[in-house]
């Protein structure tokens, strides 16, 4: 049950501190740089957002213990929770934009949205900022100095005492609450999706699961119109043919 409310706590953490970080920096940056892409803010702005998040998950995990004085494998069970909870998210972060890229890509609204290889390029970067919070959440766990050096930075304190703040106010509590609960549910499904698909590889099963349904619902959509513009293409080519022997029969005649 303890192992429960935590995953529950840190639903309500993250969907918190994302609100928290649309409303402080994410909004405010685009209206500073007129909603145009800026490649190494963005790089920045991800380090920070993800390296805070990390520090947030091992904070929680960390007052969980505390207020549960568990024993050592209950402590390890509960960082262990903690690091997967993290990696889903992340990996979920990564696997949403990589499939609307996709999906961009087969409509062919590359160039619409302005989207070329530096895109793939930022997605690779992405990757990689998103494994080294992975390793700093790790790093906190392995090395307790380094751990409560984040725990008790000012930045970290503020956004732990500001999302407690804001889950318990009378209104706001039962909107982060029902958002906390299906972002655990979506956790869950992500899990179970995760755990398949490694025991497939084990096993040696080849079972290919559609990421998006969106996405393959409109790639089976454009090979259908692929289809029948070919097929439409042929008509016309017979009607071209048609046309012609009728032209060269009245010459004849």
């Amino acid at each position: 049950m303890n192992f429960l409310e935590l995953i529950f706590n840190l639903s309500i953490v993250y969907v918190v501190y994302n609100f928290i970080w649309w409303l402080l920096i994410k909004i405010p940056v685009s209206l500073i740089t007129g909603f145009k892409p800026h490649v190494q803010l963005n790089y920045a702005l991800s380090a920070i957002r993800y390296l805070i998040l990390s520090s947030l998950t091992y904070s929680n995990c960390y007052i969980h213990n505390q207020k549960n004085l568990t024993n050592l494998s209950s402590v390890a069970i509960t960082y262990l929770i903690g690091g997967v909870f993290l990696a889903l998210y992340l990996a979920g972060k990564l696997n949403k934009k990589t499939s609307i890229l996709n999906m961009v890509s087969n409509l062919g609204l590359k160039s619409k949205f302005n989207i070329n290889t530096s895109q793939n390029n930022k997605q690779k970067y992405e990757s990689h900022i998103l494994g080294v919070s992975i390793v700093i959440y790790a790093a906190c766990i392995g090395v307790p100095k380094f751990g409560d050096f984040l725990y008790q930075n000012p930045i970290n304190i503020w956004f732990i005492s500001t999302i407690e703040g804001l889950y318990l106010a009378p209104i706001l509590k039962g909107v982060f609450g029902i958002l906390g609960f299906f972002f655990m549910v979506s956790s869950f499904q992500k899990g179970v999706v995760t755990v398949s698909t490694f025991i497939n590889k084990i096993t040696g099963e080849k079972k290919k699961a559609a990421d998006n349904p969106l996405e393959e619902m409109m790639k089976n959509f454009n090979e259908k119109n692929n289809n029948r513009n070919k097929s439409s293409e042929k008509v016309d080519l017979d009607e071209d043919i048609y046309v012609d022997f009728e032209e060269v029969d009245e010459q004849e005649n």
